[in-house]
């Protein structure tokens, strides 16, 4: 048996030099549409609300505390606190937060109870949300958006691709 023409079209095809500078072209504009999907997702990137585990990297942030009774805390610069958690005390930092000991990021990643939100753009601002609804740490979103943007385009061209080829293949004819 004989395969249809276009396989052996195919085959003396891959076969030539045009076919690997075909192939290196194609890898290069993947590159590049990667490298250019992070950059359009940078700017949308700061504006949505994401999650913070670590205060201590973004300066003027201060840091979370915890009393022996549980309560936690808020402690700004200057060293004065309000209550975040059980309850979310007003934006008044009129408290002392003496026996407290701090809570790290890893320690505020374990909890969905709580969290801190804010967006890179308004940073040192924070805002506290009981309960948790955001849902991606800083930098992550960034990366989500960047997937997205990189592969839905060539999603919908492979589905285009397979779609015209199904359509312009002819059928064998019954009988």
């Amino acid at each position: 048996m004989n395969p249809e023409p276009r396989q052996q079209a195919a085959r003396a095809w891959r076969g030539t030099r045009g076919f690997a500078v075909g192939r290196l072209l194609f890898w290069l504009l993947l590159a590049g549409w990667a490298a250019i999907s992070w950059q359009l997702t940078d700017v949308p990137a700061r504006a949505m609300r994401s999650r913070i585990n670590d205060l201590s990297v973004i300066p003027g942030a201060g840091l979370i505390m915890r009393d022996p009774t549980g309560v936690f805390y808020h402690v700004n610069n200057a060293g004065r606190a309000r209550a975040i958690f059980p309850e979310l005390a007003p934006p008044v930092y009129d408290e002392v937060c003496l026996d407290c000991t701090l809570v790290t990021g890893e320690q505020l990643s374990q909890t969905n109870e709580f969290c801190i939100a804010g967006s890179q753009k308004s940073l040192p601002r924070l805002e506290f949300e009981l309960p948790c609804h955001t849902w991606a740490p800083l930098g992550e979103g960034h990366k989500v958006l960047a997937f997205c943007m990189f592969i839905v385009p060539l999603l919908v061209f492979w589905v285009v691709r397979a779609v015209l080829q199904r359509v312009g293949t002819p059928r064998p004819a019954a009988g």
